[in-house]
């Protein structure tokens, strides 16, 4: 009998751990401090990209845009995967989907904006609020496209069709 990979637990009790508090409470911290420190680096990563006084989309070069949209896209990428947990619900889902609209349609907006410089040239707010409004309007048929993918896990196939061990 084929199982999913990610079958739910069963409902019985839940066991203690053995672990104690205050390693938890680190593990916790740790986890945090490495999440801050990650967005910390993404931050002057893009910042230094950028440079001051900031130059409007249109304005970068072909390599400093690609390194914000593959940013973008990576963080998109990132943002779907630690919600998979979350698109276990549909409302779940389609917040996972606007999180990581969000970056993906900056980084489709930049590159339009860099494409076409015969149109005036955008701001980034201007960019970020295309993004937001781009990102509420896909956000419903892509969080139902996650939440049917996390209520029906597949298992990984080999290039035989058959499934793979472990």
């Amino acid at each position: 009998m084929d199982e999913p990979e990610h079958a739910p637990p069963d409902a019985g009790p839940a066991e203690p751990s053995d672990t104690p508090i205050p390693d938890l409470i680190w593990d916790g911290l740790l986890a945090w401090m490495r999440g801050t420190f990650a967005v910390i680096g993404t931050a002057l990563a893009i910042s230094a990209t950028l440079g001051w006084p900031r130059r409007p989309a249109a304005a970068l070069t072909g390599g400093e845009l690609g390194v914000l949209a593959v940013q973008a896209l990576v963080c998109s990428g990132v943002i779907v995967r630690s919600g998979r947990h979350l698109s276990r619900r549909l409302a779940g889902a389609v917040a996972v989907a606007f999180a990581a609209g969000v970056p993906a349609a900056l980084a489709l907006l930049m590159v339009m904006a860099w494409r076409d410089p015969r149109e005036p040239v955008a701001t980034w707010g201007a960019l970020f609020v295309g993004s937001l409004r781009f990102a509420a309007l896909e956000a419903l048929p892509v969080g139902y496209l996650l939440w049917n993918l996390a209520r029906r896990p597949l298992a990984w196939r080999s290039a035989s069709g058959a499934p793979e061990a472990g």
